[in-house]
């Protein structure tokens, strides 16, 4: 079973590509712990091709909690659920794949809590002030995650 880190969000639309932008940041590290990190972006079938059965997924994302930005939160990937009542070949996000394709997965989506989506090429000045800790504390998941697998 191998851990991977599958990064999405869209770095032209501001906070929204901090997944992104963390992942690229800590990538080595992870890389020392035997974690692949994939930079999937916005291409949802990338993501999902490089998914294997057996797998343990976490998802790196910018989440809209109503939280302090640059807060993280945690969630297992069993306990998503989508809100939405129908779908269309456009409504399908990732989670929605990996919950079609993949019934046992294990793993979590880590949220990191925005600010700003708009046309913009870079994050918010709240979360480029709190880049370090917000990688810092992505890390200390990341290893938390893997000693509770052990």
């Amino acid at each position: 079973m191998k851990v991977k880190v599958i990064a999405i969000g869209n770095i032209l639309m501001g906070d929204d590509g901090i997944g992104i932008v963390v992942a690229e940041k800590i990538k080595r590290e992870l890389e020392k712990d035997n974690i692949e990190v994939i930079i999937g972006e916005t291409d949802f079938n990338y993501c999902d091709s490089m998914i294997e059965k057996g797998d343990y997924i976490v998802i790196l994302d910018g989440a809209y909690y109503g939280k302090k930005p640059g807060s993280i939160t945690l969630c297992p990937i069993r306990e998503y659920k989508s809100l939405k009542k129908e779908y269309s070949q456009h409504s399908f996000g990732l989670l929605d794949l990996i919950s079609m394709n993949y019934k046992n997965v294990e793993g979590y989506i880590v949220g990191i809590e925005i600010s700003n989506v708009d046309f913009n090429l870079g994050l918010s000045e709240i979360l480029l002030n709190n880049f370090h800790m917000i990688c810092e504390k992505t890390i200390n998941i990341m290893k938390t995650i893997l000693k509770n697998r052990e």
